[in-house]
């Protein structure tokens, strides 16, 4: 069995052979290699930062995030182009709207920097890193990754207003991860077997968990979004990723979560009755059993886990091989 768990583990296309040298045209070399090159990644990554934050706010919300543009909450009144610059015109105006002076929330700062540092990181990680060793840039890698990495931040955020994780998020994502390796496997380093299996595994168990319960006692104790998130990671990372997700997702939630409740904090920003109301099907929460009774959304620390194993796959992969042995 354990060797069984051994071979699961191994990546689907290797990458650990010496990189070999590529003859790359100069001009190439010197815009990806480039001083400016680093920090065209992160501005790439603070622009669709920002479109993150307009699909978190409007697709719980069963909004278009084409049209209209982009708008104060407070007094509806548009909001000009030069105040919409990512990260720069929240910083410039304090967080608060120039019209009527109403905050903003301090997640739209958050989730455009975090943009930003997944793409410089993955850009440093898939094409600065490999050209540097004399190997080819891995464009199609890094641009996939990041997208998969937004998916990520975008369900984390969803999941702690609204308790939901979108399927116009993770499905599509699922999908591309699937076709990415079934046509070229070297990109993701997944194979379509490899990452098939993943995906219907992960949903599978988690869908198979919420539907015991279910039966038991009568109430959810998953949603069905953990189950689709896990499909898209499955699709995107294979077995060994999947493996991680969800160990070091309940790991990382228990050591997150639980301090968090001693203290008072609710993980969460809205309570489940309040986004979805007085379903049975819900349960409640039971006061007697302390923090152990009170309900954490699973989703974020998935999300977490995924993206630990989309920047580190490989010391992870290592790790788990000599916790197995």
């Amino acid at each position: 069995m354990i060797d069984g768990l051994l071979t699961a583990l191994q990546p689907s296309v290797t990458f650990a052979a010496p990189v070999m040298p590529v003859e790359l045209d100069p001009t190439l070399v010197k815009v990806l290699l480039g001083p400016w090159s680093g920090l065209g990644a992160f501005l790439w990554g603070l622009l669709w930062g920002s479109f993150a934050n307009v699909v978190i706010w409007r697709v719980p919300r069963g909004q278009s995030v084409v049209y209209p543009g982009s708008r104060c909450g407070a007094c509806e009144r548009p909001i000009p182009w030069y105040d919409n610059i990512p990260l720069l015109s929240y910083l410039l105006l304090r967080g608060r709207c120039r019209a009527c002076k109403a905050p903003f929330s301090g997640r739209y700062l958050i989730v455009e920097l975090l943009g930003g540092l997944l793409s410089f990181t993955l850009y440093t990680q898939h094409v600065a890193t490999p050209m540097i060793a004399g190997g080819a840039p891995a464009l199609a890698a890094w641009l996939l990754w990041f997208v998969f990495g937004l998916a990520l931040v975008i369900v984390t955020f969803i999941d702690l207003d609204f308790w939901i994780i979108p399927d116009g998020v993770v499905l599509p994502l699922a999908g591309l991860g699937l076709v990415v390796a079934g046509l070229a496997p070297d990109v993701l380093g997944v194979t379509l077997l490899d990452g098939a299996l993943a995906a219907g595994l992960g949903f599978t168990l988690l869908a198979a968990l919420r539907w015991l319960y279910l039966k038991r006692r009568g109430i959810e104790a998953l949603g069905l979004g953990d189950a689709k998130l896990l499909l898209m990671v499955g699709a995107f990372c294979g077995n060994a990723g999947l493996l991680w997700t969800i160990s070091a997702g309940a790991v990382q939630g228990l050591l997150i979560s639980i301090p968090l409740l001693l203290l008072g904090r609710r993980v969460a920003n809205r309570s489940l009755e309040e986004v979805h109301g007085d379903d049975p099907e819900l349960g409640e929460e039971d006061p007697d059993a302390g923090v152990m009774g009170v309900r954490v959304p699973f989703g974020p620390f998935l999300a977490l886990a995924a993206i630990e194993f989309m920047i580190l796959g490989e010391p992870i992969r290592a790790l788990i091989q000599r916790l197995l042995l």
